[in-house]
């Protein structure tokens, strides 16, 4: 039922629909207030890109528990690389937010995986 339920999520992402899932902390932070910390380098900056770390973590946990079998996704994106897809994904998608962009991230590593 989880990988149904990851599979139908991830097919919303990729399609723009959405359904309604709790972000907690800096999931909730906007792509404009990203760029600014980008730019002036804050520790806002840092704890948003460990915070897009851990939502991958969360997927590859979720995924290997429903399959059964190893979740790699990103597994050798370093951090410095999730801050530039960010940084390229939030300057082309104003409206969206952490969480927006971290699961764009996801589906896009998916589809290369």
């Amino acid at each position: 039922m989880n990988k149904l339920i990851l599979i139908v999520a991830l097919a919303l992402v990729s399609s723009g629909a959405w359904a309604d899932w709790a972000v907690k902390g800096e999931g909730n932070f906007n792509c404009p207030e990203y760029l600014s910390a980008k730019r002036s380098n804050t520790a806002k900056l840092y704890s948003s890109a460990s915070w897009v770390q851990g939502f991958i973590t969360g997927v590859n946990y979720q995924r290997a528990q429903d399959s059964g079998s190893s979740s790699l996704i990103g597994q050798d994106m370093p951090a410095a690389s999730i801050v530039r897809w960010l940084e390229n994904h939030c300057e082309e998608n104003l409206q969206d937010d952490l969480a927006d962009a971290a699961a764009a991230l996801v589906t896009e590593l998916a589809e290369k995986e």
